[in-house]
């Protein structure tokens, strides 16, 4: 896509103020551009916003602040000054009423599976040297021939599918590629054996950064920032269409929460909606095989249950992963553990109790009160807490978070890219935007990148997150074996 000088482009609007929309809006009200922001919610900052109620503040979902980019970390710096602390790392993973420490250490690993059984796992691998488990382009294939079929039964196939909701068959090996960044069992013993049972490995990292507030701290001082440079942000508008005449986007309408549709327009456009959703809502409609490919994607969405317990402790990790597939339980988040500024009163303790959902199923369409008592019960089955301990709770739903990776996503993804890149004043940025898992450093860089080319600069979006070594976000993708 070729674009000329920004002092041809007088105006600019950027659909979503999530992290991409935000440090778009910074840098290209920086480099001199006027900048509106359209944003359904009326909040900034999507997946990392942090919600206050009562004094205590609760995240959706973690997010640590590590990046491999110099930029990314001198922004949060930039940003948060002091308000940036330093957090050592704790997680483990609770499977067959067990805690496996994570990364896995040798011995904890034993100790839990036993001997026989961890025998078994090693046979199981050396199963697969001989002959291949299955298909590499599954994630199900992938990992089976990295770790044995008996191993990625037990540290993989629950989980993942708890998350994606189909069957690892199904879903694709790049988010294994991504993820698990070329580890197998071979390495995990060698790191064990020949390197003192230090791992090599770079990405999962033993601290982070992290706001003392939440990461709605850096979006809501990134907002105040580019406001400061002239950037306006209308929320609770919502994007319902989006018109072009087939080259250029002519202009969008937006819905308020009373229902008023109003039109706006800009020279140039810049989206952080989700890719499908985005396509949907183009007026005219994209030709059949556009609208096919946009109907084929599809997103797993996001609950999660915050509780506050009158427990002063309750576990030191930052969070655990729940594999055991008892529970449709999939992660816990244990606020005060990544900062104690998150707490109000620190004689109790605030867990996020999260859930990997599709949007319109049985689990999203319980009530507040039949998802909390189901989150209690989930929580006294595993042993950590009883109903007795509950002090307050509040539901939170998030529709459209996390891109699927099924075996065909890519293709019809690029259908989509080449339709949209037709638009010679549209871009599309961050996570859902692109239908990529980037990480929050990612989203951040994808949207300053995106400011950059209305100035003539040809970054290319889409490759920003390829790098090897990568850092899981959510789940015990990469390296789960790392010290073994």
């Amino acid at each position: 896509m070729s674009l000329p000088p920004a002092s041809n482009v007088p105006s600019i609007l950027i659909l979503g103020a999530g992290p991409a929309g935000l440090a778009c809006a910074y840098e290209a009200a920086g480099l001199g551009a006027r900048v509106s922001v359209l944003e359904r919610d009326t909040r900034v900052g999507g997946l990392c916003r942090t919600i206050e109620r009562n004094g205590n503040y609760f995240d959706i979902g973690g997010h640590r602040f590590f990046s491999k980019v110099d930029e990314i970390n001198q922004l949060w710096h930039r940003i948060l000054g002091k308000d940036l602390i330093t957090v050592v790392r704790k997680s483990r993973i609770y499977f067959q009423k067990k805690y496996y420490d994570y990364p896995l250490k040798l011995f904890n690993v034993l100790a839990n599976l036993g001997i026989w059984n961890a025998f078994l796992c090693f046979l199981s691998y050396l199963r697969i040297l001989w002959q291949r488990a299955g298909d590499e382009r599954t994630f199900e294939g992938w990992v089976s021939n990295r770790f044995g079929v008996r191993l990625y039964r037990i540290f993989f196939k629950t989980y993942t599918e708890k998350v994606w909701g189909i069957p690892c068959a199904e879903l694709s090996s790049d988010w294994a590629v991504q993820r698990i960044c070329g580890m197998s069992l071979r390495r995990a013993l060698v790191d064990a054996f020949w390197r003192g049972g230090e791992a090599n490995v770079k990405s999962l990292t033993r601290s982070f950064l992290y706001p003392t507030y939440g990461p709605g701290l850096f979006c809501d001082r990134l907002k105040t920032e580019s406001e400061n440079l002239g950037v306006q942000y209308e929320l609770g508008q919502e994007v319902i269409r989006v018109h072009h005449d087939g080259e250029r986007v002519t202009g969008v309408l937006v819905r308020d929460a009373e229902g008023k549709i109003q039109a706006q327009t800009a020279d140039r456009y810049v989206s952080s909606i989700p890719l499908p959703v985005l396509v949907e809502r183009l007026v005219p409609g994209p030709p059949e095989p556009v609208r096919q490919a946009a109907a084929s994607l599809h997103f797993r969405s996001f609950l999660v249950v915050n509780v506050v317990l009158n427990r002063a402790q309750i576990f030191d990790d930052n969070w655990i992963y729940i594999h055991s597939p008892e529970v449709r339980l999939g992660r816990i988040q244990n606020y005060k553990n990544w900062s104690h500024y998150m707490v109000r009163d620190l004689q109790t303790t605030m867990l996020g109790l999260e859930y990997f959902v599709t949007e319109g199923d049985a689990c999203w369409r319980r009530s507040d009160a039949q998802m909390i008592a189901a989150a209690m019960q989930d929580l006294e089955t595993i042993g950590i807490a009883g109903k007795k301990d509950l002090l307050e709770a509040f539901v939170v739903r998030i529709p459209k978070v996390y891109p699927v990776y099924d075996e065909h996503y890519q293709k019809h993804v690029q259908v989509l890219r080449e339709y949209l890149e037709s638009f010679e004043n549209l871009q599309v940025m961050g996570r859902c935007g692109m239908f990529r898992y980037d990480n929050s450093d990612h989203a951040l860089l994808s949207g300053l990148y995106a400011a950059r080319n209305l100035y003539g600069s040809a970054y290319d979006l889409w490759n920003i997150n390829t790098e090897e070594e990568y850092h899981e976000e959510f789940g015990p993708y990469n390296k789960p074996l790392s010290a073994v």
